[in-house]
């Protein structure tokens, strides 16, 4: 299936986001069950890329959390978990905040977020959205980035690479990002690091391979169990 490739660059206000991700936590809401469709899905519908979307079910809010990567899934260097969580989009105030844009918060069913660090060096960021089915996520994921910097043969539906840019409160931290669809859920993995920390070149390639194959598992009704180990 054809897969839309572009090249971008995001600005990390500092390591991962971490103000955003003690924010998040400190709304104290809980998971709710978040609507699903009761109809069947429509055909699938040619996208701008070229492709199709493919038809998957959508994943309410504790089936989203179940897909989110939990510590025994993430590479062992990150060994201090942080948020993982999902929350419903009956109030909107949450999806805003986690950075998505505000036409996807309004058709979004549930959000995900999950956070890891080794609290020196590296951190990472997985954020989820669930739309009610497939053609919604693929009308609304938006790529700029170049098929050589998501590897060759990259998982999901579309996938988008970019890169995070030092800041003037992390001056010293950059990283890189994937957007990637799979099916209705559409994630942003965003991992950075201090300079001159030695990240495996294939790191990003097994985070984006791991976050879509536990979406899958997910939306088939099994227990998300990929890893990145």
């Amino acid at each position: 299936m054809p897969r839309t490739a572009r090249s971008g660059a995001a600005r990390l206000a500092g390591p991962l986001a971490a103000a955003a991700l003690t924010a998040t936590a400190a709304t104290g809401c809980g998971s709710g069950s978040a609507p699903v469709s009761s109809g069947a899905e429509p055909a699938p519908s040619t996208q701008a890329g070229g492709g199709q979307a493919s038809q998957h079910a959508p994943l309410n809010t504790a089936e989203l959390e179940a897909a989110l990567p939990n510590q025994l899934s993430v590479p062992a260097d990150l060994n201090e978990p942080r948020t993982r969580k999902a929350w419903d989009t009956l109030d909107a105030t949450i999806c805003q905040s986690e950075r998505w844009p505000d036409p996807w918060c309004a058709k979004a069913v549930a959000v995900g977020l999950a956070g890891f660090t080794n609290l020196e060096d590296q951190e990472l960021t997985i954020r989820l959205i669930s739309f009610p089915d497939s053609n919604t996520a693929a009308q609304l994921f938006e790529g700029e980035g170049t098929p050589d910097e998501v590897g060759e043969n990259p998982p999901g539906d579309e996938i988008d690479g970019f890169e995070i840019e030092a800041s003037e409160q992390a001056p010293t931290w950059s990283g890189k990002g994937i957007n990637v669809r799979e099916g209705s859920v559409t994630a942003k993995i965003e991992y950075t690091w201090a300079e001159g920390t030695n990240i495996p070149a294939e790191r990003m390639q097994k985070l984006a391979n791991m976050v879509v194959q536990r979406i899958q598992q997910a939306q088939n009704g099994e227990p998300p169990t990929a890893s990145a180990r």
